[in-house]
């Protein structure tokens, strides 16, 4: 019903302003729900720790700022993407594994959110302190990154435990176990950076995550501070 107030509204601007009626209106959807595939994907890394029916997937966001940015956000359990994602990649468990990746970054902050974690707020704190600015290099990543996104866990971070780290690098682990765990079988992924990295710190994840592996469910798992 919304959509077809939007596009009835749409038509009278338009027969307004040119003194016609358009033979065609275009509309493009600005979010969706998660696809089945999607939420099949998930439930390997946080099985029913999310309500996945609450979730969703939105094109921009935030008055443009996702456009502007390049970035998703996800401060409110929902997933704001740019455009050109939004549009490109309608399910990503059929993406290509940068894809993948990415996407479970961001369905951990819906984790978060829904455990009960400020994303938001932890989002303005680390803006404040220019952590999505200053770039660093990334000992987990193997290349510059946000310092929000920073991790080392064979060395200075090899005796945190998950509630230790940020929201940020919460998602950088889980992504980074994801790959390493799912996706080493699809193609040329195997000699991808990102997969090497994950296949050599798959140890050290598995020790992180322990306690999130045995159950998702479990809020003392969330970042303790920004």
């Amino acid at each position: 019903m919304a959509e077809r107030k939007i596009i009835h509204e749409a038509t009278a601007m338009l027969k307004i302003k040119h003194g016609k009626t358009p033979s065609t209106v275009v509309f493009i959807p600005t979010k969706r729900r998660l696809t089945i595939g999607e939420i099949k994907m998930c439930q390997l890394v946080f099985k029913d720790s999310i309500n996945y029916k609450n979730v969703f997937v939105h094109r921009n966001g935030f008055l443009g700022y996702v456009d502007f940015s390049g970035f998703a956000m996800t401060p409110n359990g929902e997933i704001y993407l740019p455009s050109n994602e939004y549009d490109n990649v309608p399910d990503f468990s059929m993406a290509a594994v940068p894809s993948r990746n990415w996407f479970i970054h961001e369905m951990t902050h819906v984790w978060q959110y829904q455990l009960g974690l400020k994303n938001w707020w932890h989002g303005i704190v680390h803006g404040c302190k220019l952590d999505y600015s200053i770039e660093e290099f990334s000992e987990d990543l193997q290349h510059n990154k946000e310092r929000a996104y920073n991790t080392d866990i064979s060395g200075r971070d090899s005796s945190k435990n998950f509630n230790e780290f940020n929201m940020e690098q919460q998602a950088v682990i889980i992504e980074l176990w994801f790959d390493a765990m799912y996706l080493q079988n699809y193609p040329n992924n195997k000699t991808a950076k990102h997969h090497i990295q994950g296949v050599k710190l798959q140890g050290y994840l598995m020790n992180i995550l322990q306690e999130f592996l045995k159950n998702p469910k479990d809020k003392s798992l969330l970042p303790e501070n920004p």
